[in-house]
């Protein structure tokens, strides 16, 4: 085990980091490139025995290695989430999918390790399961337990739980099956409430592609469990939520979604299935009733296989967080796909992480075949991750560009994306993104990135590398999971290492070798580093009087000369005007919006210095 000082963090976050306006653009050659999808590999088995990789463990980096598999699937889509968890007496909990015995992974379940405040117990030789399992999340039980759920692989779900975090026997169960579901597949849990003792599950019934069977008119279908009393029994049973169900879809995918962590009573669940809406399910009473909203709306309503045009869509990962305040903040990949009736085909170079709050306007009722262009979101502010230019040429040169050279993960080159908020709404985000100059001569490698905030997501700061060390230069590193919990010093998350890009199970190029599973230690030193919130004082105020008819207020303060523009959006996200106020000087500036031009609504304003934007709301009657 290992773990460096936070002054080693400090030295490397300084290495690798990238001006925030920095955005080399992919040649459309590229951009254009579709590839054909296969259905999903939860249960592939790969004939190619199992061989060593000769990985060479990180030794200056601020890291915990604290597991290995060989069985290199952890997700189908979005990055897992549930996969670390942070207790509330400091300590830690991470679990990931296991399987040592290539090729037919019988030995595969949950691996599982535990971080009492100073060190990590030796790396788990089996699973915690008495079944062959897989995808697990974990989350704390109680004041003092913990609770795993993970799949089946025959069907059904399987439910660990114990009192004590870190020690003791597990007590293992099964989750009720609704009438017709053979097998769920595909978990995620969460406990909520002030006692951690209501456990929340979202689950996906399998897909006829993967021998499962059509339920209640959907061939994948969302199911939802929820117990008041830790695992006893089950309040919702395997339910469908409202707006779920097949009056509004017809089928979902597997991974493609992910649980918010609850604060209090509060919960949310993300949909980001790039066929079907990308949606957002939020409860304020711990999971008794929920409200849907949707945040883009696919141009082809309940979509079921038939052709289409090609449509710039969410790539299926995406991850939530509440501030302090409640207020949700999601990020997710964006990319392309199409269909010609037979095949579904991704682009797999249309690159970039999208960033939502609520309040900002949805993609909802405008070109929804293009509203999700990277090129556009990038325009209005709301693209804050993409592929970086490393050697600073000003174009991306990459080595991955046919179709064997490709890392089938079906999503964005930079995606897997995590965010997380303390209590001083600070912000981190990660995703994994393909690096320039990483690279086996004939595959791309991908590197955990991060952007942080000091203002609640307000503005990002700049690029930083987190796997620029010597010790990762052959390193693959993909499938993030952070804690939504933080230290005072330290944001951490977990993630995979394995020395050739892409996965042995999709037929990759790289055989089945062994795969770490590291600790991150992230200091937070990187909420302050090139934060231009920080640097350049550029703020703006909610507008005054709100709700208005008449004259709305806003101040707007530079700290330096910088040319600033307003944009009005409805709700809908149509833009109502677009006007820029030519360059101003340091100081406090009042803009006016005349509201009495506006039908009564909610509206959004979006104030840029030509670097960093504000949106607030506002609400005309």
């Amino acid at each position: 085990m290992k773990k460096q000082g936070l002054l080693i963090v400090m030295i490397c976050l300084g290495v690798m980091v990238f001006a925030q306006t920095r955005r080399a653009i992919v040649p459309d050659a590229l951009k254009n490139y579709a590839c054909p999808k296969k259905a999903l590999a939860e249960e592939t088995l790969n004939p190619i025995l199992q061989i060593s990789n000769d990985y060479s463990p990180a030794m200056t980096f601020p890291e915990d290695e604290i597991g290995m598999t060989v069985y290199d699937l952890q997700s189908n889509g979005a990055s897992p989430t549930g996969r670390l968890v942070m207790y509330d007496d400091g300590s830690f909990g991470a679990v990931w999918t296991r399987g040592m015995n290539a090729s037919a992974y019988l030995d595969r379940g949950t691996g599982y390790n535990y971080y009492n405040g100073t060190n990590w117990l030796p790396m788990p030789t089996a699973r915690i399961e008495s079944v062959r399992t897989g995808w697990p999340s974990i989350a704390q039980l109680g004041s003092n337990g913990e609770v795993v759920i993970a799949h089946e692989a025959s069907g059904g779900l399987v439910m660990n739980k114990r009192a004590t975090q870190g020690s003791g026997a597990w007590t293992q169960s099964t989750l009720p099956l609704p009438a017709g579901v053979n097998t769920p597949w595909w978990s995620r849990v969460v406990t909520s409430g002030a006692d951690h003792n209501t456990i929340h599950v979202m689950v996906l019934t399998l897909p006829t592609a993967n021998g499962g069977l059509v339920y209640k008119g959907q061939d994948g279908a969302l199911l939802y469990y929820r117990s008041t009393d830790g695992g006893a029994s089950w309040v919702d049973p395997g339910i469908l939520l409202p707006g779920t169900d097949s009056s509004f879809y017809s089928n979902f995918s597997g991974d493609n979604y992910a649980f918010v962590e609850p604060q209090g009573d509060n919960l949310a669940f993300i949909m980001c299935d790039p066929w079907n809406d990308m949606f957002v399910l939020r409860s304020n009473d711990n999971g008794s009733s929920w409200t849907k909203t949707i945040l883009w709306e696919h141009p082809y309503p309940h979509w079921n296989g038939e052709a289409t045009d090609t449509i710039y869509c969410p790539d299926g990962a995406a991850h939530g967080a509440f501030d302090k305040n409640g207020k949700l903040h999601i990020a997710f990949g964006v990319n392309r796909e199409i269909s010609d009736g037979t095949t579904q085909s991704w682009f797999p170079f249309v690159d970039g992480v999208a960033y939502w709050n609520e309040d900002m306007p949805t993609w909802v009722g405008g070109d929804q075949l293009h509203c999700l262009d990277p090129d556009l979101l990038y325009a209005s502010g709301n693209l804050v991750g993409w592929m970086q230019d490393v050697d600073g040429d000003g174009i991306l040169s990459l080595v991955g560009n046919s179709t064997a050279s490709i890392a089938a993960y079906y999503l964005s080159p930079t995606s897997f994306p995590q965010i997380a908020f303390d209590d001083n709404n600070n912000a981190i985000m990660l995703f994994s993104s393909i690096t320039e100059t990483y690279n086996t001569g004939s595959q791309d490698y991908r590197h955990i990135w991060c952007r942080a905030s000091s203002n609640n997501g307000d503005s990002w700061g700049q690029f930083i590398d987190l796997d620029d060390a010597i010790d990762h230069m052959f390193d693959e590193c993909v499938f993030p999971s952070i804690s939504a919990k933080s230290t005072a010093e330290e944001w951490s998350f977990i993630y995979q290492i394995d020395n050739e890009p892409g996965m042995a199970i999709r037929g990759d190029e790289d055989q089945p070798g062994d795969n770490l599973i590291n600790f991150y230690h992230l200091s937070k030193i990187v909420n302050s580093i090139g934060d231009p919130a920080a640097s350049n004082s550029f703020s703006v105020s909610e507008s005054f009087p709100n709700p208005v008819n008449g004259i709305a207020a806003i101040d707007v303060t530079l700290s330096r000369s910088a040319p600033l523009s307003i944009m009005i959006s409805n709700i809908n996200g149509q833009q109502i005007c677009n006007t820029s106020q030519g360059v101003q000087s340091a100081g406090i500036h009042k803009l006016k919006i005349d509201a009495s031009k506006l039908l009564s609504g909610v509206y959004f304003y979006t104030v840029t210095d030509g670097q960093q934007k504000f949106t607030r709301k506002l609400i005309v009657y």
